[in-house]
Parts: C-alpha cells; sequence; structure tokens
C-alpha cells in the first residue's frame, strides 16, 4: 500500500502591496503619468512569482509574452527579484530603480502594473512587477 503524502499548503501571495505605489512616486518624480492598477497584469504576477517560489530562483520565462495577452498594448516588460526574510518593497524598489533594465521599465512608456510577491517554502519572498 502506497503511503499517501499530505499535499504541500499553497504557496502564499501578496498582490499589490507597496511596489505599486513606490513605482508611482518614481514616475511622478521624472515627470511621468502613474500607471494604472490592472488585475490580468496582476495575476501574471501571481503566476510568475508562484513559479519561481516552486522552482527556488528567478527566471523571466514567458513573463512579457503572458503580459501582451492581457490585451493593453503592444508593449510589456517585467521586473523580478528576490528577498530572504519577508516583503521589503523599498529595499526592492531601490534596487530596480539602481539597474539600468528595471528603471526602464518603471520608467517606461506602460500605462498599467500588476505587482505580487509569492513566499517559498523556506520563506524566500519572490516578487514579480507585470507592465503593459
Amino acid at each position: 500500500m502506497a503511503t499517501l503524502r499530505p499535499k504541500a499548503p499553497p504557496p502564499h501571495a501578496a498582490v499589490g502591496t507597496g511596489q505599486w505605489g513606490l513605482i508611482n512616486q518614481d514616475r511622478q518624480a521624472a515627470g511621468l503619468a502613474p500607471l494604472l492598477w490592472n488585475t490580468c497584469l496582476a495575476n501574471v504576477a501571481t503566476g510568475q512569482a508562484s513559479r519561481m517560489a516552486a522552482q527556488g530562483y528567478i527566471s523571466h520565462a514567458n513573463g512579457p509574452s503572458l503580459d501582451l495577452g492581457c490585451h493593453l498594448g503592444s508593449r510589456s516588460g517585467e521586473n523580478i527579484g528576490f528577498q530572504g526574510g519577508g516583503i521589503n518593497d523599498a529595499a526592492m524598489n531601490a534596487w530596480f530603480m539602481g539597474d539600468p533594465p528595471h528603471r526602464a521599465n518603471i520608467l517606461g512608456p506602460y500605462h498599467y502594473v500588476g505587482v505580487a510577491w509569492v513566499f517559498a517554502p523556506n520563506g524566500t519572498a519572490y516578487l514579480a512587477v507585470e507592465f503593459g
């Protein structure tokens, strides 16, 4: 007889968080319009962050392609990251703004955003920010 193992609990996701507000502060400081929240992009972000948490490392995979599936225009972008010790939106935003490709997404020609953090079983928090 096979031994049944209990299923692992689903990863804990935090959708929204303070990342959206920080991104809009960065955009305002640069004289750009704020990004509007988009549920479709937030769903993509949750899926991407969940995938990374399950695999235990960050990777872009197909995030920008999935963003285009939200039908918000012909451009998309994705910022991803991770942190041990829980969610720290300010630290992650500072890192993004200090890195030219990530900064370019934050200040890019987008109108919408969706954000999600997902915790891996070891407590590492994985972040996906989807732009459309």
